[in-house]
C-alpha cells in the first residue's frame, strides 16, 4: 500500500515524453500548422468545439494582423510545399495564407518575395495574407515587412495556445505542441533566474532581446574558427569612430579598417583615443591581450560590464544602465 502510493506520488512529478521532442524538424511544424489550419472549418464545431475554436482563433490573429475582417470559415484547401513555400491555405476559395516557417533559420535571397508571385500566378483572384511563422527569435524583421509578410512569434502562438487550453481544448497534440513552445520560452526567459555564469546561447538571446528595448542595437551569432557566440552590436552614444559589441560576457570597442596600407598607423591612434576617453569618463575599458589583424577588429574591451547581484544573477536595470554610458 506505501509503495503504491510512492510509486503514484513519484508519477505525479514525472515530466511526459513530448512528441516535439523527437518531431524537431521544420517538417514537423509544417505538419502541427496544417493540422490546426484544417480544424477551423466550422463544420468541425460539433466533433470538438475547443479544438475548432482555438484553431478558428489562430486564422483569426493572421486575418487581424493583415487588418482584413475575419470570414466564417467554410472551406479550407492546404497545398504544401507549393512552389517551394511552406504552407499554402486556402480559406473559402477567396484568401490564401502563405505560411513561411522558419524554425531556427533566416529568410534569404528575395525567396518570400518569390512564394509571393508564384501564388499570384497561379491564383491571380486570391487575396494573399503572407506569413512568417518563427518560434525561435532574430534581431528584427525588416526584410520580412518590406516583403509583405506579417511576423507570426513565438509569444503570439502562445498566446492563441494558452487561451484555447483555458477554452478547454484537451487535444494531446495540441497540448503537447503548447508545452514544446513554452518550454522553449523558459529557456529564453532564463537570464533572468540562472547565474550568469550558467547562461546557454538561449538565454544570451533572452538578454540580448531586452536589451534591445533599451539600446538601439542589432544582435545575431557570430561564427569564428574557435565555434561563434552570440553578439550585440551598436553605435556608441559619443559619435565615435567605432561601435560596440557584447560578445557575451566581453564588451568590445571595435573599428573597421578600410585601408590595409595604414592599418598599423590607425589602429594605434584610435586605440590612444579610446583608451584616453576611457579614463576620462571611467569606462574601465582596456587593451586586450592582443590585437589581432583583420578589416575589423577589437582594440579595447571589458570583461565585467554585467552587474550581478551576490548570487551571480543579472541586475538588469544597473546593468543597462552601464551600458548607455558608452
Amino acid at each position: 500500500m506505501l509503495l503504491s502510493k510512492a510509486r503514484d506520488n513519484k508519477a505525479a512529478f514525472l515530466e511526459t515524453p513530448n512528441l516535439f521532442q523527437f518531431a524537431t524538424s521544420e517538417l514537423s511544424q509544417d505538419a502541427f500548422l496544417c493540422w490546426l489550419i484544417s480544424w477551423s472549418l466550422k463544420t468541425y464545431e460539433s466533433i470538438d468545439r475547443p479544438l475548432c475554436k482555438a484553431a478558428f482563433l489562430f486564422i483569426s490573429e493572421i486575418f487581424n494582423r493583415h487588418q482584413i475582417p475575419v470570414p466564417t470559415i467554410q472551406t479550407v484547401t492546404i497545398k504544401r510545399q507549393f512552389k517551394s513555400l511552406d504552407i499554402l491555405a486556402i480559406i473559402n476559395d477567396k484568401f490564401a495564407i502563405l505560411i513561411e516557417d522558419k524554425t531556427y533559420t533566416k529568410d534569404h535571397s528575395y525567396q518570400l518575395e518569390r512564394y509571393r508571385e508564384s501564388v499570384q500566378i497561379a491564383f491571380p483572384h486570391l487575396i494573399q495574407l503572407p506569413v512568417y511563422y518563427k518560434i525561435a527569435d532574430q534581431s528584427h524583421y525588416r526584410s520580412i515587412e518590406k516583403a509583405g509578410y506579417i511576423p507570426f512569434t513565438r509569444n503570439m502562438m502562445l498566446d492563441v495556445l494558452k487561451k484555447g487550453k483555458i477554452n478547454g481544448v484537451k487535444n494531446d497534440v495540441y497540448l503537447n505542441y503548447l508545452d514544446h513552445l513554452q518550454k522553449l520560452q523558459d529557456k529564453i526567459a532564463a537570464f533572468r533566474t540562472k547565474p550568469v555564469l550558467d547562461w546557454d546561447a538561449y538565454a544570451w538571446q533572452g538578454f540580448y532581446q531586452e536589451l534591445q528595448r533599451e539600446i538601439k542595437g542589432d544582435w545575431g551569432y557570430v561564427s569564428n574558427s574557435a565555434g561563434g557566440f552570440w553578439a550585440f552590436w551598436w553605435k556608441s552614444k559619443r559619435n565615435k569612430p567605432y561601435y560596440l559589441q557584447l560578445q557575451e560576457q566581453t564588451l568590445c570597442a571595435k573599428i573597421v579598417i578600410e585601408d590595409k596600407n595604414k592599418l598599423k598607423e590607425f589602429r594605434l591612434e584610435r586605440l590612444r583615443e579610446i583608451l584616453t576617453e576611457s579614463d576620462m569618463q571611467r569606462l574601465s575599458l582596456r587593451k586586450p591581450s592582443r590585437l589581432r589583424k583583420g578589416k575589423t577588429m577589437t582594440i579595447a574591451q571589458r570583461s565585467d560590464y554585467i552587474q550581478m547581484n551576490e548570487y551571480g544573477i543579472i541586475d538588469l536595470d544597473r546593468t543597462i544602465l552601464e551600458l548607455k554610458e558608452y
